[in-house]
């Protein structure tokens, strides 16, 4: 299967100037009262974490005042903490189960776990503190972690555009729904005097779901947001070699033994994988037929740098002939106590054609401070499925 950034490993390795690493990128949402011990934990390992805040949505079900028949729906916006981190590749399923016993994450309603294998640009090499992951004693919890992930990321410009899709993504019972805001210049030099109607604040939804049903979900949400007007935003996938996502989409009064979360998180268990939950595709067969919507084979290039220098560094990206891209503030952690970090960073999301990633690759390492900031990163991650408006 082709992969775009494995094409870019190949490049850089015989050009022989940086040397990219491959590495898992670890993604842990949890509730805000649990990112004290996330953040112990991860300062013990010694990696460099990017903390970003954010709100996860749920679907509250309440029964109608005076006994009247029916029910109550409302959503409920909790606010949570996305740590993002690398760490080698043979490190990550250990990291993942630490992190599942720290936080309790084996429990619905807990956060969302899940790894992504990419390459890295960096100053050093990432790494963990092996002596303390060999010293603390955890499950394995192998048997509850999924495969054959897809993690769907859509950026809408209308504002109130986010609860809207996190509505539509917990109708169809996909995942709890991660929601956070960004800034983005997608298509505004080309829209003309259109663009004053576009605002740069951006609203991110976040969907982590099984592969099999991506491309049709996608569809979906292309349709219930109207991405395929001017302006509207952009969707694109990102493949997740394994993670286990928060299940509990609906609270409300229990009336069985067990509710529908545990009894998926069976299943899934018993069918080692999601595979048995497909249930799209064949409803939108038709629509398969033809040219299809989502350009294969793209690239989500992710660029960590100082706040005044990401503005040059994205720009330089679209200049080439990326398609999209949307930044937001993050915060760094580092467990190297002697080490400064700066407060202010940016991490910028850039979609990118695969005929173009190693090109913008190249520009990247040219411009960028990598090799003198130990913060600064540049991610290459493969990019199956995306949807970008474009104007002919």
């Amino acid at each position: 299967m082709f992969s775009p950034s494995r094409t870019v490993w190949r490049s850089q390795m015989s050009k022989g100037i940086y040397s990219p690493h491959r590495v898992s990128r670890i993604t842990c949402i949890v509730n805000g009262l649990l990112s004290e011990k996330i953040t112990g934990f991860l300062k013990e390992l010694g990696v460099i974490v990017y903390v970003e805040n954010g709100r996860s949505v749920r679907e509250v079900t309440k029964p109608r005042p005076f006994n009247f028949p029916g029910e109550i729906v409302s959503l409920r916006n909790t606010p949570v903490d996305i740590f993002r981190f690398t760490v080698p590749r043979e490190n990550s399923r250990s990291v993942i189960n630490n992190l599942i016993e720290t936080a309790e994450l084996n429990t619905p309603g807990r956060g969302t776990i899940f790894s992504q294998d990419l390459m890295e640009f960096s100053k050093e090499q990432p790494d963990v503190d092996l002596n303390f992951l060999s010293e603390t004693k955890c499950r394995d919890y192998s048997d509850i972690l999924l495969y054959k992930l897809s993690c769907v990321v859509c950026v809408l410009s209308e504002p109130g555009s986010g609860e809207a899709l996190a509505k539509a993504a917990l109708d169809l019972g996909i995942c709890v729904p991660l929601v956070t805001f960004g800034t983005g210049n997608y298509m505004r030099d080309q829209l003309g005097l259109i663009r004053i109607t576009i605002s740069h604040e951006k609203e991110i939804v976040h969907l982590v779901m099984p592969e099999q049903d991506s491309e049709s979900i996608i569809r979906i949400l292309i349709e219930q947001s109207r991405l395929d007007l001017p302006g509207r935003g952009f969707i694109y996938q990102t493949p997740v070699s394994m993670g286990l996502p928060d299940t509990y989409m609906k609270i409300g009064k229990q009336k069985y033994a067990a509710t529908i979360e545990q009894i998926i998180a069976a299943i899934d268990q018993l069918k080692s994988g999601t595979g048995w939950r497909k249930r799209l595709d064949a409803e939108h067969q038709e629509r398969k037929s033809g040219k299809s919507l989502l350009p294969q084979d793209n690239c989500e290039i992710s660029i960590i740098s100082d706040e005044d220098r990401i503005d040059e560094l994205r720009e330089a990206c679209l200049k080439v002939g990326a398609t999209a891209a949307v930044s937001a503030r993050v915060v760094p952690i580092t467990g190297k106590i002697e080490e400064e970090v700066t407060s202010a960073m940016i991490r910028s999301a850039v979609n990118v054609p695969a005929d173009i990633t190693d090109r913008v690759v190249d520009m990247l390492l040219e411009i960028s401070t990598i090799r003198d900031d130990t913060t600064d990163r540049i991610h290459v991650l493969d990019s199956p499925a995306a949807y970008v408006h474009t104007l002919k």
